[in-house]
């Protein structure tokens, strides 16, 4: 599913260089098995071949950088030259940056910031869902820190875990610049985070759960206290959604919703954690 967060043509296979190792595996070996990845009626691997014809130096960081990858480079390495013109091979470096936009976005944080679900957000609607007023949160997939930051005005410490070295780096920046004491930038992913069981009050996600609903939920359940929240507090966009995600409620989250700057329908949603003794 293309966001048309870029504009593919503003950018080039340059940009490889700053994914990591977990991104260039998705691109590489993951994604073509993936139900949510579309690549329409192009052909991937050669479009991935002509992409990356003139940038040699690019294959070089992938298969260092990401082992794992070296068979599907090799494989598209058999591809014989096909005499591709220099628009052909531009035509397919836009069409693979654009196919995996949301690597791009991570790579350049102040572009993420301008994408659809964050540059109108309101942290009100965060603070409609939870009271954190001195509490130890997590935030999970923290991105560029869109909620991490608006806890921090209200929460005793926050917690940030994300596993873009980019995002992590730009909200380390920020902190330091904006002299924040109560947030900690540490890398982490949602199926494996690196917490004890009942280490936080709340934890925090947006546009994280989803790709594995039993095994996400679960790893972020144990991480939380008896008695603590799970938020899921998604940002501002134009889809009209017509009703909450039923794998959530199906769960047990409650549900509020409302309206965009842009139009959209926006489900947020809630648990409070119930453990057995």
């Amino acid at each position: 599913m293309s966001y048309n967060w870029i504009n593919a043509k503003d950018y080039t296979m340059n940009c490889f260089l700053l994914f990591d190792r977990w991104a260039l595996k998705w691109i590489f070996t993951d994604c073509s098995a993936n139900e949510w990845f579309s690549y329409g009626d192009r052909d991937y691997k050669l479009d991935m071949a002509m992409a990356l014809y003139r940038y040699p130096h690019v294959e070089w960081y992938v298969r260092n950088k990401a082992p794992e990858c070296t068979e599907f480079l090799d494989e598209i390495k058999k591809i014989p030259y096909g005499n591709w013109t220099e628009d052909e091979m531009k035509e397919a470096e836009s069409a693979i940056l654009q196919a995996h936009e949301t690597f791009v976005v991570y790579a350049f944080p102040e572009v993420m910031n301008q994408v659809n679900y964050i540059r109108n957000w309101d942290e009100k609607y965060l603070y409609e869902l939870v009271d954190l007023t001195d509490k130890i949160l997590l935030d999970v997939g923290s991105g560029t820190g869109r909620l991490a930051f608006a806890a921090a005005k209200k929460a005793k410490r926050v917690y940030a875990s994300e596993p873009c070295d980019c995002l992590r780096e730009y909200m380390r920046d920020r902190i330091k610049a904006e002299e924040i004491s109560n947030v900690k930038v540490l890398d982490g992913e949602v199926l494996s985070l690196p917490y004890e069981n009942d280490t936080f009050d709340v934890v925090l996600s947006g546009h994280v759960i989803g790709d594995f609903y039993e095994e996400e939920i679960a790893e972020i359940t144990r991480i939380t206290k008896d008695g603590g929240w799970l938020v899921i507090c998604n940002g501002d966009d134009e889809f009209k959604r017509t009703g909450p995600d039923s794998e959530l409620t199906s769960r047990g989250f409650e549900w509020l919703s409302h309206e965009s700057i842009e139009g959209g329908i926006i489900y947020d949603y809630r648990k409070q954690v119930r453990k057995e003794v």
